[in-house]
């Protein structure tokens, strides 16, 4: 069963009515169990700074502030409507000065260099204008031993599905470990499961220097 183009377009960039008040549960349902993965491979500490790139409808980041606190939380999303679905869920924590939601992309983060202890993405990677430059970009921001992880599908099952007729970068596994590496990171580990998309994995790494 493949995917429709406009649903393989709100995937990329939630928009519209439909992104907002549909989109941000959908990504929320369907990567749940992605999202624990990612969530227990950072294990996040009190008081530390935690960046998350392309949050959707927001569930992950919520729970990483909660896991942060004291310390805080910051994301940076390209959709504006997930942005406003973000800021409402997490108004509380903004209003203390816990979390920062910016719009931007990964090839230019709006953060210091430095600035974090860890920092995830999921479900993005297959949008990134450039991987190099994105890999390169979190690790500039990321302090020296801190960790990255990272969310992606099997390419074999976003074929499965057409994703890769809509512009989606279908990565493998050896291509975003390569990249990774590549990009001045330790990998420390991957690791896979399963849910209604097909098979997932999770990549940690550790930056280097």
């Amino acid at each position: 069963m493949t995917i429709p183009g406009f649903m393989a377009r709100q995937l990329g960039r939630p928009s519209g009515r439909f992104g907002r008040y549909v989109m941000g549960r959908f990504l929320n349902r369907t990567t749940a169990a992605h999202n624990e993965v990612v969530r227990q491979e950072l294990a996040v500490a009190p008081g530390d700074r935690v960046l998350e790139v392309g949050f959707g409808g927001a569930a992950l980041l919520e729970r990483l502030c909660a896991e942060a606190s004291p310390g805080s939380v910051a994301g940076v999303e390209v959709s504006d409507e997930m942005l406003a679905l973000a800021t409402k869920r997490l108004r509380k924590p903004i209003s203390a000065g816990r979390a920062v939601l910016k719009r931007g992309n990964v090839e230019a983060l709006p953060f210091a260099d430095g600035e974090f202890d860890e920092a995830c993405s999921v479900n993005t990677t297959y949008f990134w204008r450039d991987l190099a430059v994105g890999l390169s970009e979190l690790r500039r921001v990321l302090r020296p031993a801190g960790r990255l992880v990272l969310g992606f599908v099997s390419a074999d099952d976003m074929v499965r599905d057409g994703l890769d007729r809509h512009g989606f970068a279908c990565h493998s596994t050896e291509q975003l470990t390569t990249a990774v590496a590549a990009a001045s990171f330790y990998v420390r580990g991957l690791r896979s499961g399963s849910d209604s998309r097909g098979t997932f994995y999770v990549l940690t790494a550790e930056r280097a220097g």
